[in-house]
């Protein structure tokens, strides 16, 4: 026997090693199974209850807010109140000078005086005017005058009631000056047009105020025992909200007490944020204990439905939504096997959707289902089982 022929080649060896090593796996394979792939992520249809919200952020703000002005000009004289104090409908606020408006007054007084004097002067000359008249119609009835004095009489009677008439008018525009120099005295004076509390106070002791063309603020007072709040809601939620429907905040402080009311206005008109549209919703919140402040920032929950008891799926299951507003779902059957279906939904809480249509109780639905252009058609399951077998 040749030397050569008893010697493989190497690569031989590793042939043999090779059909040796398939065959074990092979035989391990046959002892040893490998597990079944893992079933897809699926959901289950079954009944529950869903409480729609609608998410927006809100700022708080006083539902009454005035601001209070001079309507005369003047120094300040005295602040009869601080910033955050409460205070009542007709409660002095702020004094100012007085004497400008008290000359005013007295300028007015006097000259009504004056004019009464002139008034009762007149009358009297009409008084003796009309007793002449009277002479004159006796004489001439007894032809003791001429005609022509009794002519005279009468008018010079009838210029004395002009007159009279005349300088009785210009004693009422006098009296109307005078009260209005004692209104504008009064203004003086601010009061309280509410009951309401001091939020912010512009001005100071001995600063002079021009109430000429515009009114001065001299502080700004607020019903703070009501708070409103303007949440922004957008667009694409607008259309569930409706005045009456509860809503609800948390604060960021204190010990999280949620305060509730409901939906008061929806202002039509939109607030723009860039390419964001959104819209006012207002509503109203006690605050008599006076725990909520102007301007803070707030989460709002608006409740816009609440269904109970119907049938439910997770929303992650929903695929892309067709012309009819019906989404497309891929239910699993016992063997795990996907067929496709549509569905019609109704209220959605974030984390499940009401069915109205398309599925039905105990249904199981593949979760994160893929879209239209990857998701397979209605055999591609039962081809694809056949071609792994």
């Amino acid at each position: 026997m040749n030397l050569k022929t008893l010697i493989k080649p190497w690569w031989a060896k590793l042939l043999v090693a090779a059909a040796v090593g398939g065959a074990a796996w092979a035989g391990y394979r046959a002892v040893f199974p490998p597990p079944p792939p893992p079933p897809p992520p699926s959901g289950e249809v079954a009944k529950g209850d869903i409480l729609q919200i609608v998410q927006a952020a809100g700022v708080l703000q006083a539902k009454t807010k005035v601001d209070v002005g001079a309507q005369v000009s003047g120094q300040v004289q005295t602040l009869h109140v601080q910033l955050g104090q409460k205070v009542k409908k007709g409660e002095l606020l702020v004094s100012l000078d007085p004497e400008l408006a008290r000359n005013d007054v007295a300028r007015a007084e006097a000259a009504l005086l004056q004019q009464r004097a002139l008034l009762e002067a007149r009358r009297v000359d009409v008084q003796a005017a009309q007793r002449e008249l009277a002479r004159q119609q006796r004489l001439l009835a007894g032809q003791a005058s001429a005609a022509q004095e009794l002519e005279r009489a009468e008018n010079e009677l009838a210029k004395l009631e002009a007159d009279v008439r005349g300088q009785t008018a210009v004693q009422s525009r006098l009296q109307a000056d005078l009260a209005q120099a004692q209104l504008r005295l009064g203004y003086t004076r601010i009061s309280a047009p509410m009951d309401g509390t001091v939020v912010n106070i512009p001005v100071q002791v001995g600063q002079t105020v021009i109430a000429v063309q515009i009114t001065p603020v001299m502080l700004t007072l607020a019903d703070l025992d009501t708070i409103t709040v303007r949440t922004k809601v957008p667009e694409v939620d607008i259309q569930s909200v409706r005045v009456g429907q509860k809503a609800s905040f948390l604060t960021l402080s204190g010990e999280g007490q949620r305060y509730e009311g409901k939906v008061r206005v929806v202002q039509p008109v939109p607030e723009r944020s860039g390419n964001a549209v959104f819209y006012n919703v207002l509503f109203d919140v006690d605050n008599r204990d006076g725990k909520l402040f102007s301007e803070m920032t707030v989460q709002v929950d608006i409740e816009t439905g609440e269904a109970k008891g119907v049938l439910t799926m997770p929303m992650v299951a929903l695929g892309e939504r067709d012309k009819d507003g019906r989404f497309a779902v891929t239910k699993l059957d016992k063997d795990n096997k996907q067929h496709p279906a549509k569905v019609r939904t109704g209220l959605q809480d974030g984390a499940r959707v009401q069915v109205l249509e398309g599925v039905k109780a105990g249904d199981k639905v593949l979760l994160a289902p893929p879209s239209a252009a990857s998701a397979p058609g209605p055999g591609a399951s039962e081809a694809a089982s056949a071609a792994s077998r």
